[in-house]
């Protein structure tokens, strides 16, 4: 058992800062992880009894046998790390920093090392769900829109704690507000994952998140703001190519890192029934013009062929579900290299308590038609993200990481890993210059990437079912290099 201790090393600072600024570059602490076996997002073989430091916020060094006492040279401004010989009367028990100023003039400090045993444990990579509500989520039922929202704010500020303890570090929020909480997690004001936030869902009037009563008026008739547009900012109903551009213009200036807008039926929606093709190819390419002009992409809420093909001929670069596709809607989407993130529900009977009979009957559609959107995907190799979809029932969020398993009938244990990692990485970095975390990758153990990662008992590349039973099997969750959870001891 290895136990936290100070490391030596000499800092070259390469920028010629003025040394009181040099030795604020210096980082506080390092985290170095001992016999791990590393899964780095991507490949089959397990790195065995590998070491990973961390410094910063950030991966620095993957190896073996990386000392826990010794002298380095880390170049401040770039965070590279390199193994040189001892300095003259280096102490042996930790790192000794040396600041070196233009002047010639030095600072010696002292940086903790916390050294972390992970036992022949898997560290891999945070997980990521590609297709998240926050709002939803933490919501039971319509509680979202008939409590006071300070509430519900309250309860996504939990949610968000719940999914860093699940071993989620990142999430893509594809409908819902959030952009408050967002930045107080970002600042480190309270705990929660890296969030991709799309803002208001836009739909059209009779679409999927047209949550009017049906004697309501569209806004053009003269009627009145939708409760989905009022406080809470979950939806907005628009008509045209220019209430379209106005939407997603909106969402962009409150940050949003992707625009997400329904084009056909729903479950739970009111008025459309899932064969149905909503947005004209114009109000699509509106926007897709829209979203490009700012460097990121749109993605749509869609089940059946015509409306995901109506989507990717007009520039969409995700699709969300898709259980209905066909065989062209495949062969296109492979060709375009175009993103599926879709979930393999399931017929549960404890969902069915919460739905009428025509959205019963609407999502038990959805459920037979996976299994062919599962053969197409795996028959055109089309690139498939992981996303859950959770809503209105907080009890049931635990289950996150149990999803995965589902797709297990069709796909190997390491496409699915990939899937929760890498691939989902993918898929954020689609927002690219709006993509607000640009310092390194997501989703790989990787020298220069973020410091996103997660302890597992066991090996999920034999057990995928680890990823599960709400974080139980995962003693250990770093983000942006801060340790969050932490049941080893």
């Amino acid at each position: 058992m290895f136990h936290a201790g100070k490391l030596v090393a000499a800092i070259a600072v390469s920028t010629l800062l003025a040394l009181p600024a040099a030795a604020q570059e210096v980082p506080a602490s390092v985290t170095l992880f001992k016999n791990v076996n590393v899964f780095d997002g991507k490949n089959e073989a397990l790195l065995e009894g590998h070491d990973v430091l961390v410094v910063r916020n950030m991966i620095q060094q993957i190896g073996q046998d990386i000392p826990t006492s010794g002298t380095y040279e880390l170049e401040v401004s770039t965070g590279r790390i390199e193994r040189v010989e001892a300095l003259p009367g280096s102490a042996a028990g930790g790192y000794e920093v040396i600041v070196t100023d233009e002047a010639g003039k030095t600072e010696t400090r002292e940086v903790e090392v916390e050294v972390i045993d992970g036992e022949g444990r898997t560290l891999m990579p945070g997980l990521i769900d590609a297709h998240y509500h926050l709002m939803l989520a933490a919501s039971k039922g319509d509680a979202w829109r008939l409590e006071q929202p300070d509430y519900t704010h309250a309860t996504m500020v939990i949610e968000a704690n719940n999914l860093l303890q699940r071993g989620f570090t990142s999430i893509r929020d594809t409908a819902g507000p959030g952009f408050g909480i967002k930045k107080a997690v970002d600042e480190g004001m309270i705990p929660g994952p890296r969030m991709y936030l799309s803002g208001t869902l836009i739909t059209q009037t009779s679409g999927h998140a047209d949550r009017t009563l049906p004697f309501e008026e569209p806004r053009v008739f003269s009627g009145t703001v939708p409760v989905g547009e009022g406080v809470m900012k979950l939806d907005r109903v628009v008509n045209g190519r220019d209430e379209v551009l106005a939407a997603a213009r909106q969402n962009l200036k409150q940050g949003a890192t992707q625009i997400k807008i329904a084009i056909g039926g729903g479950v739970y929606s009111f008025y459309d029934p899932l064969d149905v093709t909503e947005f004209t190819e114009d109000e699509i390419k509106a926007a897709v013009d829209a979203a490009s002009d700012w460097g990121t992409y749109v993605t749509a809420h869609v089940y059946t062929p015509k409306g995901v093909l109506r989507g990717i001929r007009n520039g969409l670069k995700t699709i969300e579900h898709g259980q209905l596709m066909d065989e062209e809607t495949a062969r296109e989407m492979a060709e375009r290299g175009v993103y599926l993130i879709t979930q393999p529900f399931q017929a549960d009977e404890s969902l069915k308590a919460i739905a009428d009979p025509i959205q019963w009957n609407k999502y038990v559609q959805v459920v037979e038609g996976w299994e062919q959107t599962a053969e197409l995907v795996k028959q055109y190799d089309v690139k498939m993200g992981f996303g859950t979809d959770l809503v209105f029932a907080p009890d049931m969020n635990g289950t996150q990481g149990d999803f995965l398993g589902r797709f297990s009938p069709w796909f190997s244990n390491i496409e699915m890993l990939r899937m929760i990692t890498s691939t989902n990485a993918e898929i954020l970095a689609l927002s690219g210059l709006r993509n607000p975390y640009q310092e390194g990758p997501l989703g790989v153990v990787e020298e220069g990437a973020y410091a996103d990662l997660i302890l597992v008992d066991g090996n999920p590349l034999e057990d995928i079912n680890l990823l599960g039973s709400n974080g139980d099997h995962i003693p250990l969750v770093m983000k942006d290099g801060e340790i969050v959870k932490n049941k080893l001891n």
